[in-house]
């Protein structure tokens, strides 16, 4: 089997197109099940955030397999922005996705959460080996990173740089009514960074007002429905939203109604969903300030500046873990050597035996014969079977098919 990812990001297309290949959470489980389907897959893992929408496949054929998984999904992926890599470059990618190196902001850290739960779900419906191992170095690829490279040091998300963007629109935070919606992970990330720059006034809505109470006792905020957030409009200041709704819930309309109660005093909204949670026709209005997570990028920018220094240092640990996945793969596809040549030992030491005892043998001397011919298999054995060993997790193909060769050994048994 060989791995692959099939995906679309922010580097390869703007948030317009990321809309369309947007997943939800709860939705993975459906999608998973029908990439599995496919006889072409063996096994998959779906990952979805603002930033990026994946699928990890693990494939008989890499022929046509944009096309199988178009089939699947029911969209296309024959645009530009679609990215497709196998192998080594699936793995390094994956690695540099979990680490944070490859995120809108470097060293984020709210993507190794999401990735962990887009492994578990998938794990849940059966993994195979090869994209069990893939994320199981992932994960340790992005601990050594955040161990061993600056990255890890006082860091940042795409939370962190919008509450970055208000600061700088507004100065100080503690006079600004500010509405939270959403009750998730960014939704807390939020808080805490508009807490940390002496936020006082924030309100949270959000669905499910179970979990928006449950965060407004711990932070000390004010709580209303996901369906007044219009009604209230007015009331806000600065406006962030952090869902997985797949319908607006901020409209022009709504925008210009809270405008005109506000005297045509300025809002300003942050929109960090994808698909986004405010109509992007509201950036037409004259007094409204509208950013959506692409936006963020002059933040981001002076992040980056800060982090460039350790960027090489993280890329080249990602570089040798994937090397090191490269090895074990190849070394799984040729693990039936070994098994093959032990099968013909045996068969040897069967065959020499068959001669030796005859039915008229006493059965302690035929024990003696069987422990006297186990015992020079096993040393005569021994050496070939560590040369051999090394051979294949070296990868080289070359000598890996010189020893099958030398020992008559069937590459292609799957045995």
């Amino acid at each position: 089997m060989a791995i692959c990812v099939l995906g679309i990001n922010h580097k390869t297309a703007e948030l317009k197109i990321r809309e369309r290949f947007s997943i939800p959470e709860s939705n993975y489980k459906s999608h998973l099940e029908k990439l599995i389907s496919s006889e072409l897959i063996d096994s998959a893992v779906v990952i979805s955030t603002c930033n990026r929408t994946e699928f990890y496949l693990s494939t008989s054929t890499l022929d046509c397999l944009k096309k199988e998984a178009e089939n699947v999904l029911g969209f296309a992926t024959d645009i530009d922005s679609v990215y497709t890599k196998t192998g080594h470059d699936c793995a390094a990618h994956l690695f540099a996705v979990t680490a944070g190196v490859d995120s809108l902001v470097v060293g984020e850290t709210q993507i190794q959460g999401q990735v962990k739960r887009a492994f578990d779900e998938a794990s849940q419906l059966g993994l195979n080996g090869e994209i069990n191992k893939l994320f199981q170095m992932a994960f340790k690829t992005a601990k050594l990173v955040r161990s061993d490279t600056e990255i890890g040091r006082n860091p940042v998300s795409v939370a962190h740089c919008a509450v970055q963007l208000g600061r700088q629109i507004f100065g100080s935070l503690q006079q600004q009514n500010v509405l939270i919606v959403g009750a998730g992970e960014t939704a807390e990330l939020l808080i805490r960074y508009l807490i940390n720059h002496n936020a006082k006034n924030i309100t949270i809505a959000n669905r499910t007002t179970k979990n928006a109470k449950k965060m407004a006792n711990i932070f000390q905020a004010e709580v209303i429905e996901l369906a007044e957030i219009e009604s209230h409009l007015s009331e806000f200041d600065l406006v962030f939203t952090a869902t997985a709704s797949p319908q607006q819930l901020i409209t022009r309309k709504a925008t210009e109604e809270a405008i005109k109660l506000r005297k045509y005093k300025p809002m300003v909204m942050i929109d960090l969903s994808v698909p986004r949670d405010i109509d992007e026709q509201i950036k037409l209005m004259d007094d409204v300030f509208l950013y959506a997570v692409d936006d963020l990028q002059k933040v981001i920018t002076e992040n980056m500046q800060r982090r460039e220094n350790t960027i090489s240092e993280a890329k080249r640990i990602i570089k040798a873990e994937a090397e090191l996945l490269d090895q074990w793969i190849k070394s799984q596809q040729h693990h039936n050597l070994l098994k093959q040549y032990q099968q013909k030992v045996d068969g040897i030491k069967t065959t020499v035996l068959a001669k030796q005892i005859k039915a008229s043998t006493p059965d302690d001397e035929a024990k003696k014969y069987q422990n006297l011919a186990h015992q020079v298999a096993k040393k005569l054995s021994h050496d070939n079977i560590s040369g051999i060993r090394k051979i294949i997790e070296s990868g080289n193909e070359e000598h890996i098919k010189l020893i099958a060769d030398l020992f008559n050994l069937e590459l292609n048994d799957e045995s």
